[in-house]
Order: C-alpha cells, then structure tokens, then sequence
C-alpha cells in the first residue's frame, strides 16, 4: 500500500462521504464532476483498494474509505483550528473580512454599514457573501453572520443589533380596490393573501379571524419575492416593518397593530472576537442597526 501524498487527496475524499455523490462533491469543492472522478480513482489506485462502493443510490464507504474519512475529518478540523488560531492573533486594522448575511439584509443597510466602514478602515479587505442557506462560522466559512433569529448558536459570541416587528401591508391599488372590505371587520367577501412558506401556506390566522372570506392567492417561498407579490397588489402580505414601512407603494393594513418578528444579531467565532477587524466590524455594524431600530421595530 503507497502513503498519501498529501491532505488534498483526502479532501476528496471527504467531500464524496459528505455529499453521496460526486457531482454534489464538484460543487462544494468548485470543480467539475470529471475532476472528482479522476482525482478519486487515481487515489484508489494508489491506495491499492477501494474507498467506495459505487451504488445507484450513491457513494457508500467500504472499510477501508470509513478510515480514510475519520483520518480526512481529524485533518480538516486541525486544518480549520489553525486558520482560526492563526487568525486569532491578528492584531492590526487590515486583511480580509468576510461578512455572510441574507441578501435582503444587504439590500437593506448592511451594504451602507459596509460602505461606511470602508471608508474609515481603507487597508480591511471587506468580502460580501450573500446566502440565504447558513453558512459556517465554525468552518470558517465567513468572519462575521449577521442573523435573523431569536436563537442565535451559543457557541458563537455576538451582540444583538436590533429587534424587530413585522405587520400586515398591501399596495395603495389593492386598498382602494378593496376599501369596502377592509373597513368592516368579519366581512365574509372574498379577500386575497399571498402566504409565506416559512411561516405557514394558509391564510395567517389574524386575517382569519378578522376577514372570514379571507382565501390564499400565492404562496412565495422567498422574501424579496414575497414583497413584490404583495406591491403588485396580488394580497395582503405579512412582512418584517423594515420592508413594508419605507416603501411607498404599499400601506399597513389598517387595525392590526404590528407583531414581534425576529431579532437581528451579528456573530462570529469566539476564537475571533479579540481580532481588531472583526471586533471593530461587530461594534461598528451593531451600533448601526441600532441607530435605525425605529425603522426595525415599525415605530
């Protein structure tokens, strides 16, 4: 049996294990499938056996590829231990800094909190990565997540930035449309919603109990989308007050007061926090979410 020429074939290795396949591997690792495929089997050859077993509901692996695995995982946390210790020791106001948040929260102002701390800190190489999926803080797979959640990890540190409130809007055309409707409580007239799918596809139960006629008309299953169903007048849509106040073409639905949503929190290792980059990024970008909480809590 020859030894392993280095961690990167492992890497492979572990990324096969981890997806079950390897055009999902390809993926993760930013390769074509072929390349996974070349790089697997050269190592098994190598290796004089086989790490896979190769079934029609995916890669399996053989005993031998369960020990290359454990040895791949023990590699790849000493790998992402170092990087953070390495990180960890970084004392001046320079290098990269990697921000991951929903796309909607950059839109909003994490772009302009960025842009503000750009300019005061020239020499922070500062990287955007908008992903709606969560990304890891443990697998340093970004610095510094700004979340919207009540139930941030507890093993990352972080600060609150703001609470926040959502409420019920619809486009000014869909009110004066339906102006009969929405100013007499428990009307049993046909009344539209468009729905999220994360918070449930049928018809929110405060509209409900209010407007009995009350039908879904769409269910979005993302935010920015969510809004624009609703500012093309297609229903009464729930949204954070962050979305619905600011905007123009919409209007709150009148006598429902607005609700609690999730707070906003920004977060990073705990290896990190004394680095100067992330700690001043997480008390600058804090201390700007919360100068706008008005805009947050719907006030």
């Amino acid at each position: 049996m020859h030894s392993m020429d280095n961690w990167d074939d492992l890497k492979f290795v572990l990324a096969v294990s981890k997806a079950g396949s390897l055009v999902k591997a390809a993926r993760g690792l930013g390769v074509t499938h072929s390349t996974v495929s070349r790089r697997l089997s050269a190592f098994e050859r190598r290796m004089g056996t086989r790490l896979f077993d190769r079934l029609p509901e995916g890669f399996t692996p053989t005993a031998a590829g369960e020990e290359a695995i454990t040895a791949a995982r023990r590699m790849e946390a000493e790998i992402l231990a170092l990087d953070t210790r390495i990180t960890a020791q970084d004392t001046e106001l320079e290098g990269v800094l990697r921000v991951t948040a929903a796309q909607l929260l950059f839109q909003v102002q994490l772009a302009d909190i960025m842009k503000q701390f750009a300019e005061r800190h020239p020499r922070i190489e500062l990287e955007m990565i908008a992903a709606n999926e969560v990304l890891s803080l443990h697998r340093r797979e970004a610095d510094v997540a700004v979340r919207v959640t009540n139930n941030p990890d507890a093993n990352l540190f972080g600060r609150l930035a703001t609470g926040q409130r959502r409420g019920f809007y619809m486009s000014r055309d869909f009110a004066r449309r339906f102006s009969d409707t929405l100013g007499v409580s428990h009307d049993p007239a046909p009344l539209a919603c468009v729905a999220f799918k994360w918070w449930g596809r049928g018809v929110p139960k405060d509209i409900a109990a209010r407007y009995p006629g009350a039908y879904v008309s769409l269910v979005t299953d993302d935010m920015i989308a969510h809004c624009a169903a609703v500012k093309a007048g297609m229903g009464i849509g729930r949204l954070p007050c962050f979305l619905g106040d600011p905007d123009p073409g919409l209007i709150r639905l009148p006598g429902l007061e607005p609700a609690p949503y999730f707070d906003i929190w920004i977060l990073t290792h705990p290896d990190l926090k004394n680095v100067s980059r992330i700690r001043t990024f997480l008390r600058f970008a804090a201390d700007a979410f919360k100068e706008k909480s008005a805009l947050y809590m719907g006030d």
